[in-house]
């Protein structure tokens, strides 16, 4: 079943996959100086956004998978938002800005290179940037909400902290009829109730709420003589779990088996350590912003009712679900203008089953919304491919490609399609194939909303 739901899973992303979105400038934090000296922070930030020129280069369509690092660096797209600010007080402003610009595309290659191919100028001068990273699973987006997971510390958390003690306990299985029950599964319960520990069972195998209240989470029992580890956040244990064994991944009382978890060691470690376990330079995350996405990750697989953690990301790959972001600052004189043109990389996601295909592209324009005015927004489309859908109207067609002005932003994000054609073939109907679709849809949709469910099943029905 499992191997089913993983060919289901990668038939939805050869059918269409979430894009890597970039976004505008969004103000984190402002300060002001006035004449005298004074400062200040509160308050709305005076600068005002006149013009935005937002310049999309299209040349080439990326391929469907990149096997070499130096061919997927030469992939050409790239968004430039170039900013027309204005400060019309009378103070000395600075501002740090943010602009998300994505993860690294499913198709790509796992290197943060890609964002050396481009400058931030100010005036048409090059400026510091800083690459900041925050977990970002499904390539969803809210601003609110994701600013919120940027910190130049380790993150302060009501939970975890730097010196949290980690304590790993290791338990060797024997006396299970292994030959018998082929997917037998050891277990124990944990009472609700959010303490002062957090549990994660290593390679969790499923979840199962009990009439009690209590859940039961399960790992599979690989042979006699094999080792399972239980993670404890915080508080260590008095008492070791009761350790069941059960047929397969239903873990019901009516299925017990015979089976012994006896205790075989214990490591010490602390939540710093734990989570900086999968960082190292050669990433190109910081050590801050490596933490608290763990410490965002393990916030987000957490039980609502128990203090059960069902899901850790592989700290080997945890990069590939960071969106990436950059941090640059601006200062502006009273009166004072300035042209701040931001370059990022920017990867569509792939429809191989329209005749040509198509290729979606996804601009966020709600950031801006964060300045005091917006004024005109002008979107000019270089690419020799034809734009088949868009979420705006009224684009003109030139030599180059294509243009819109509006007057201020537009209601919701920028999002488009380009293809060789300009009106590609969409796939024909086939039920069986429609079915496989329906299904990898559901699962996928089951594993965004409702994770914890979808983990559950998916590790019931691999038993």
């Amino acid at each position: 079943m499992k191997r089913l739901l993983s060919i289901l899973l990668v038939l939805l992303i050869l059918l269409g996959s979430t894009p890597s979105v970039s976004a505008n400038s969004a103000q984190s934090y402002w300060e002001g100086v006035d004449r005298t000296g004074a400062i200040v922070t509160s308050g709305e930030s005076p600068i005002v956004v006149e013009k935005e020129l937002l310049t999309f280069d299209l040349q080439e369509f990326p391929q469907p998978h990149y096997w070499e690092e130096a061919e997927f660096l030469a992939y050409s797209g790239k968004v430039t938002a170039a900013y027309t600010f204005h400060n019309p007080s009378e103070l000395t402003v600075s501002a740090k800005l943010l602009f998300p610009f994505g993860a690294i595309p499913w198709y790509g290659m796992d290197s943060g290179t890609d964002t050396g191919k481009y400058d931030i100028l100010i005036d048409g001068q090059p400026v510091e940037k800083k690459i900041r990273h925050t977990l970002s699973y499904y390539g969803q987006f809210d601003l609110e909400q994701d600013l919120s997971l940027l910190s130049d510390t380790f993150a302060e958390d009501p939970f975890y902290s730097p010196a949290l003690p980690v304590t790993v306990y290791k338990f060797s299985i024997s006396g299970v009829d292994t030959a018998t029950y082929k997917s037998a599964v050891v277990a124990f319960d944990v009472p609700e109730g959010l303490g002062a520990r957090r549990y994660y069972l290593d390679d969790c195998r499923g979840s199962h709420q009990q009439n009690n209240g209590d859940m039961r989470i399960a790992t599979s029992v690989r042979n006699n003589g094999s080792s399972i580890a239980l993670y404890v956040f915080g508080e260590p244990l008095k008492v070791y779990p009761e350790f069941k064994f059960y047929q397969d991944g239903g873990a019901k009382d009516s299925e017990r088996i015979s089976g012994t978890a006896r205790f075989s060691g214990i490591e010490e470690t602390t939540f710093q350590a734990f989570a900086l376990n999968g960082w190292n330079a050669e990433t190109g995350v910081s050590e801050e912003d490596w933490y608290n996405a763990i410490v965002a990750d393990l916030n987000t697989n957490v039980r609502s009712k128990h203090p059960i953690i069902y899901q850790i990301a592989n700290q080997n790959r945890l990069a590939e679900n960071l969106m990436r972001w950059y941090e640059y600052e601006i200062t502006l004189q009273p009166g004072q203008r300035i042209v701040n043109s931001v370059t990022a990389p920017i990867y569509p996601s792939i429809d191989l089953d329209y005749d040509p295909d198509i290729y979606g592209y996804t601009y966020l324009l709600s950031p801006a919304k964060t300045w005091k005015s917006f004024g005109e927004l002008e979107i000019v489309v270089n690419t020799p491919y034809y734009i088949t859908e868009s979420s705006l109207d009224g684009y003109e067609k030139t030599d180059t490609g294509y243009t819109l002005t509006l007057d201020g932003l537009p209601e919701g994000e920028l999002t488009f399609t380009l293809s060789e054609a300009e009106d590609p073939e969409p796939p024909k109907v086939n039920i069986f194939y429609g079915f496989l679709y329906g299904i990898a849809f559901f699962f996928s949709m089951i594993g965004y909303l409702f994770q914890s469910l979808f983990d559950g099943i998916a590790n019931l029905f691999q038993f």
